[in-house]
């Protein structure tokens, strides 16, 4: 298993009684999501046979991006661009073709601005909308297309526009209309679970990243769910954070001091926000990226209220090796790092920072990767959506719907005179 986790400085707050009642309880719920018939059509991102469709086709249209595209548009919003966001933005990747995200604001400016970047340049896009009545991504497409239209032949458009969607929406009639590359987005898998859908696998492959390994770690975290039930991440985690909001604490910090993770933790806070926050319940979910945070938040989870627990997302190799050289003719004061390592240097700052946490009276988790890559960002977004399932059944809640998202959309389409259904 390439993701490591610690409880230990959570778990002293709790009994080892009510531990252990609340880890049966958590692996009882994970047995039995993987043994359920999926009778309310909500659980496909259990397995790779359910969620990963259309992959030798999302290779080859993702080789000719990458061969062609001066600057690829991912138009989405939430769960329909978090997962891949958060992947292409932590790592490694050549500079063509450039990635730019629409689909998610209503902002007039941001819109403008982004039309004026991709003048003059080689364009593709992809449209992610589930059942193609969000408004942003809706929105955003007619203006893209539009655009394009003034620019390119149909013929050329139809070879870059890329949709993802529901068989028998209306972006599917328009993709077998225009002869857009229509892309599945399955039906049992709801948007914040859909990081092994084409949803995210068609995004990552354009901007040249590895699918399989990605998968690789997916079907690692997926065993492991299935065939360790009382000691995965999952199943631990989330009996440990139920616990700890049984006992007040009905706030949770995602924090890295990685800043390649500052996406990843927006999109684990849109998994747990959307899935516990229903019925007058849930924690809520924050996160922060350090050390630049701390210099805002640090003193408020030292010796504020109470009632906030930290899960820490480390990782064990910190990336490419930079030195403190001496420079004594300055007398900076900074002579103390003399020869060591920037990793070094934020690995003991971590460290420090998680251990006065805790022993300010906030309970700490924390999970360990050994890289940042493909494979452990599949762990981990595997891990966390099989967390989410077992601490929302535990809640008492439905970690699969999202009527409260729903309610609003409906008032905002009010307010802008839609009539129809």
């Amino acid at each position: 298993m390439g993701i490591a986790f610690d409880l230990s400085r959570a778990e002293t707050y709790l009994s080892r009684e009510e531990l252990e009642r609340a880890g049966a309880k958590a692996a009882e719920l994970c047995r039995t999501l993987y043994e359920r018939e999926d009778t309310e059509g909500v659980l496909g991102w259990r397995t790779k046979e359910k969620s990963v469709l259309q992959l030798d086709e999302i290779k080859a249209k993702a080789e000719e991006v990458r061969k062609r595209a001066d600057v690829f548009v991912i138009v989405g919003v939430g769960g329909s661009n978090q997962a891949a966001r958060a992947l292409i933005e932590a790592l490694p990747r050549k500079k063509r073709p450039k990635i730019i995200y629409l689909g998610n604001t209503l902002s007039s400016y941001t819109i403008t601005r982004t039309l004026e970047e991709l003048e003059g340049k080689s364009v593709y896009i992809n449209v992610i909308a589930k059942n193609f009545g969000t408004l942003e991504p809706g929105s955003h497409f007619r203006i893209l297309r539009q655009w394009m239209a003034e620019r390119c032949s149909k013929e050329d458009m139809a070879d870059r526009i890329i949709v993802t969607g529901t068989k028998g929406s209306r972006l599917h009639e328009i993709a077998r209309e225009r002869g857009y590359l229509f892309l599945q987005f399955p039906v049992p898998v709801g948007g914040r679970y859909s990081a092994f859908t084409p949803v995210c696998l068609f995004p990552m492959a354009a901007a040249g990243l590895d699918v399989d390994e990605y998968l690789a770690g997916m079907e690692s975290a997926c065993e492991d769910c299935q065939n360790h039930l009382e000691d995965n991440p999952a199943v631990r985690y989330a009996a440990l954070r139920q616990l700890l909001y049984s006992h007040g604490y009905d706030i949770e910090m995602m924090v890295s001091f990685e800043p390649r993770y500052a996406f990843f933790t927006k999109w684990w806070v849109q998994l747990f926000g959307e899935s516990e926050g229903k019925d007058k319940k849930g924690i809520f979910p924050a996160a922060s990226i350090y050390s630049e945070d701390l210099h805002s938040i640090g003193q408020y989870i030292q010796e504020g209220r109470r009632n906030l627990m930290e899960t820490f997302l480390s990782v064990k190799e910190p990336g490419p090796s930079l030195k403190v050289e001496p420079c004594p003719e300055y007398k900076d004061g900074f002579d103390y790092l003399d020869g060591m390592e920037f990793g070094d240097i934020n690995r003991a700052a971590e460290e420090a920072t998680l251990n006065a946490h805790a022993k300010g009276g906030v309970p700490c988790i924390r999970f360990t990767a050994d890289l940042v890559s493909e494979r452990s960002f599949g762990e981990l977004y595997y891990y966390f959506m099989a967390a989410c399932a077992v601490s929302g059944e535990m809640m008492g809640v439905n970690p699969f719907d999202q009527e409260g998202v729903e309610e609003y959309k409906r008032s905002m389409f009010t307010a802008l005179g839609k009539t129809d259904p």
